[in-house]
């Protein structure tokens, strides 16, 4: 019920507060709510019901709204029309993507965590009196590649699928209606992406925390305190991602946020600086890791570029819109 609220909402946000206004704002609230309790008596799902509601009576070609963007007569090569139905498609196809995109990384953070976890459990079999072959020390590196490969095998499928709808770049128009109900689904959406990022934020905060506590409680040696620290921090970057794709993909079919049309070059410089940063950071971490046995120290790298690539686009960022009120 909250959705079919917002989309109304959303839908007379510019218009005057005139009580002729406000009367038809109700009318359509009140037929909109009837139409979705006829249809959940029916046994429709949420989503059927909101959806048949919106449809049967979310009708706004009657209304003048400035902000809502309808299908030009002929497109610009930068932009493209979506039907609702490619809209629908589009955002199921997304929700996988951001899922397929956070475990991926997940699983590449969680490769290390699990080398740590083998090398570990034979150190504390020596320890005990038992003896370790070398094939065992080797098997522990087993699932540090299965991870990785899983983690690769993710962002090449989805990442393909990903390139089949062809939006890179692109300014995407929708007609008034599904405009304006992406715009509530949004609002809604907004609510559970504060707690995953405040979440994710936290377990970030504690990894150290964790890392410290086993360093005190179980010694300065063991391997465990390595794979507290990446599981808390696996957790939290997979929060941050999953929701932060689902946040980007309302951004990109509504064009506002960073998809807005005076942030889309800003973007596109920053994308690709990105693209060269971070997988070489990885590819220095893998380099230190094999060669120089570095896997309990090399992981600092990351945080260091996260910190140094926010700087750059910050200041990019501002160079830009400075240069652009000249």
């Amino acid at each position: 019920m909250d959705t079919i609220k917002n989309y109304v909402d959303s839908v007379f946000t510019n218009l005057p507060k005139t009580p002729e206004v406000l009367d038809q704002k109700n009318a359509m609230l009140n037929s909109m709510q009837n139409k979705y309790q006829q249809l959940k008596s029916e046994g429709k799902s949420e989503h059927e019901a909101i959806s048949g509601a919106i449809s049967a009576h979310g009708n706004i070609d009657d209304f003048t709204v400035s902000d809502i963007p309808v299908a030009p007569a002929e497109h610009l090569q930068n932009e493209v029309y979506l039907t609702p139905e490619q809209v629908d498609e589009y955002i199921d196809h997304r929700h996988h993507f951001a899922w397929a995109m956070a475990t991926g990384v997940f699983l590449c953070i969680m490769g290390p965590a699990s080398l740590f976890l083998g090398q570990y459990l034979t150190g504390y079999r020596n320890g005990q009196g038992g003896r370790t072959s070398e094939l065992l020390d080797i098997l522990t590196l087993v699932p540090l590649f299965i991870f990785i490969a899983a983690g690769v095998a993710l962002f090449i499928l989805y990442g393909m699928k990903e390139q089949q709808f062809e939006l890179e770049e692109k300014r995407v128009q929708l007609d008034s209606t599904t405009y304006s109900r992406l715009k509530a689904e949004h609002k809604a959406f907004r609510p559970r992406l504060a707690v995953a990022v405040a979440i994710g934020v936290a377990l970030c905060i504690l990894a150290p925390v964790s890392m410290l506590l086993s360093v005190v409680l179980l010694g300065e040696d063991n391997g465990l305190s390595l794979v507290f620290l990446l599981s808390f921090i696996a957790i939290g970057v997979f929060l941050f991602i999953f929701y932060g794709i689902q946040d980007e993909t309302y951004e990109k079919l509504l064009s506002i946020g960073e998809y807005a049309k005076d942030k889309a070059e800003k973007n596109k410089v920053v994308g690709i600086v990105a693209g060269v940063v971070f997988p070489l950071a990885a590819a220095i971490y893998l380099i230190a890791g094999f060669v120089y046995y570095a896997w309990g120290s090399a992981w600092i790298i990351f945080p260091i570029v996260g910190i140094l690539f926010g700087i750059f686009a910050t200041v990019y960022n501002g160079y830009v819109d400075l240069k652009k009120k000249k």
